[in-house]
């Protein structure tokens, strides 16, 4: 009698989901290698979930920080603007998500939250809707095990700068569901003023990928100084290390 006989509860994984958990087993335990540049003052930021590892003692009051992906937990951006007075601005794809940050937020004078999926150029995305039932995620890469589609709004960094009149980005942190293979090489950091880069490596594409992603934010001048589970990566300016 096979296990799932004996437990009905158990659900059947299909071959594509077996496919995929050992693909994303063997990126997460992959790419957290990448070497990690030792540097005193990484603070923890945030919820378990919704947090990342920060250089505490790179930032300064009044930093504008752009943080694409609030994916329903805003802690990290409001503890920026409590601790350090920081300037946030927050991004995603998900409208509940957004209404959710500002209802979180309370009328928080430094915290604005914005309706759009970051992208190549302005205009609305086909992006794959979560199979997890208790979540709202989208992914323009197929991040997930869904034949589920919709299509929401996408925006241009630059165009959204513009439109809210910043010149430079202190702070940036990525978290796009897989669009980072796309995104991220046609962004120069050090043009919008980037000191401290966040991100999340997702495995839609593969370890070599990712790993030359990391290689090239080395040659912009980016170190990775912390590392969380999931391959969430904080890089620093080397400059200012």
């Amino acid at each position: 009698m096979s296990t799932q006989a004996l437990n009905p509860s158990i659900k059947k994984l299909r071959p594509t989901q077996v496919s995929s958990g050992l693909r994303r087993r063997w990126f997460e335990y992959r790419v957290p290698r990448t070497p990690i540049r030792d540097m005193p003052g990484i603070v923890h930021m945030g919820s378990d979930y919704g947090g990342w590892m920060i250089p505490a003692g790179l930032i300064e009051p009044g930093w504008t920080c752009y943080l694409v992906g609030a994916g329903g937990d805003v802690s990290f951006d409001l503890e920026l603007i409590h601790d350090y007075g920081a300037v946030v601005r927050s991004f995603d794809a998900v409208e509940d998500y957004v209404e959710r940050a500002r209802e979180e937020a309370g009328g928080e004078p430094g915290f604005t939250a914005v309706h759009a999926a970051v992208a190549l150029q302005d205009g609305p995305i086909r992006m794959q809707i979560t199979h997890d039932p208790d979540s709202q995620s989208v992914s323009a890469a197929q991040l997930y095990d869904s034949e589920d589609f919709i299509e929401l709004p996408g925006r241009t960094l630059p165009s959204l700068m513009a439109e809210l009149g910043d010149e430079k980005i202190d702070l940036f942190k990525l978290d796009i569901e897989g669009s980072e293979y796309e995104v991220l090489p046609t962004l120069d950091l050090r043009a919008l003023g980037v000191k401290v880069f966040a991100t999340q490596l997702h495995h839609t594409d593969s370890v070599k990928a990712a790993l030359g992603l990391i290689a090239n934010l080395r040659e912009q001048g980016y170190d990775a100084v912390a590392c969380r589970s999931s391959v969430k990566l904080t890089f620093a300016r080397r400059d200012l290390l």
